[in-house]
């Protein structure tokens, strides 16, 4: 069954604004961001839900396919917390 890719739509605020694909396949309608499909399309697979797709770089303009990079959704989260962890919040002194 051919599936009808449509968009980039701009994505809301609530995902930061990155670029969002709408799918169409067999009566089903998903989504998904533009990273994603772009590496998906590169390697010829799709990615079970468990695994993101991350940017290099930290540049979410990005999308080269040599920028991409399939992840383990665990430690993308790690990977993004890591990276907030000196700039937005302040860091805990441990008191002993």
């Amino acid at each position: 069954m051919k599936r009808k890719v449509y968009g980039p739509y701009k994505g809301s605020k609530q995902n930061g604004g990155r670029p969002i694909y709408v799918i169409k396949k067999g009566g089903k309608t998903t989504s998904t961001n533009r990273a994603r499909l772009d590496h998906e399309r590169a390697t010829g697979k799709s990615l079970p839900r468990s695994v993101h797709v991350d940017h290099k770089d930290n540049n979410k303009n990005n999308h080269s396919k040599s920028n991409l990079q399939a992840m383990k959704s665990s430690k993308n989260i790690a990977k993004g917390n890591t990276a907030r962890k000196g700039t937005k919040y302040k860091k805990k002194k441990n008191k002993k």
